[in-house]
């Protein structure tokens, strides 16, 4: 069982830009941002996932995407270091939740090594891929190697647009993984395609609702309303199933359906 940790929209809000998306003057509608994590607790709860939720803070208006606080490791929550002060508070109350709810010890990298949790460090349930260059520092990678006890698989994000590894990257076992490839150098493309013996790319329109940010669990993906027929036809020749949420409240700020995801 999937356990998934959540934050209500109540506090939600676009008050500065730190990504391409984000534009102050187009302010997500409080009530639709409410009915699409309905939804998305509808589709989890039918899934048979375990869902928490933090407690939103005034002043954290993109506490809402709970995939960047961190991860988790057994019982050993690792803590983000946001490159921006905006976000740097969200990591607090993310390690109190932890602490708190499962007794876990946390794990810190130094101050000046960025880190944005789940947003750059993914898994398909037995290797770890990190994506670096935006938010996240390439130099994390020997301390997330050393608290996770293996290696990493390390990817470099050249697309702006595209800034979290979750934005572009999504493993849905060991074998499939669904990418945008502009988001990846020509090595980077060649390493994916040796890790994985199926790569679904997404078109251009397919990632201009951030189709690669899902959730996967065994053939069932809830991902975002939007996506086009030519990728749910790839999806479903490999057996998977698509839950559509409308998100295009999130999208204004730079998220979808993992973002607003935490998966332990």
């Amino acid at each position: 069982m999937k356990r998934v940790l959540l934050c209500p929209p109540t506090k939600f809000d676009v008050v500065y830009e730190i990504n391409p998306w984000m534009h102050v003057e187009i302010k997500p509608e409080r009530a639709s941002a409410m009915e699409a994590y309905r939804q998305l607790c509808e589709h989890y709860k039918a899934l048979g996932f375990e869902i928490y939720e933090l407690e939103p803070q005034d002043g954290l208006p993109d506490q809402v995407y709970t995939a960047n606080v961190g991860n988790v490791k057994n019982s050993t929550f690792i803590r983000a270091n946001f490159k921006y002060d905006q976000r740097r508070r969200e990591s607090d109350f993310a390690e109190d939740f932890f602490e708190t709810k499962f007794d876990m010890d946390a794990y810190a990298l130094p101050e000046d090594v960025f880190f944005e949790g789940q947003g750059d460090l993914l898994s398909d349930g037995e290797r770890y891929f990190f994506g670096w260059g935006k938010r996240s520092d390439r130099a994390a990678i020997p301390y997330l190697e050393h608290v996770l006890n293996t290696r990493v698989i390390d990817f470099e994000l050249i697309d702006p647009y595209y800034y979290h590894l979750d934005t572009c990257f999504a493993p849905l076992s060991t074998d499939v993984v669904v990418i945008n490839p502009r988001s990846f150098t020509p090595e980077g493309r060649k390493r994916i395609a040796r890790e994985f013996s199926t790569v679904i790319e997404a078109n251009e329109a397919d990632n201009r609702v951030l189709a690669c940010n899902l959730v996967c669990a065994g053939k069932e993906i809830v991902l975002g309303k939007g996506i086009t027929e030519e990728l749910r036809e790839k999806l479903a020749k490999f057996g998977y199933n698509t839950h559509e949420i409308d998100m295009c409240e999130y999208l204004k700020g730079g998220g979808s359906v993992k973002c607003c995801t935490f998966e332990f």
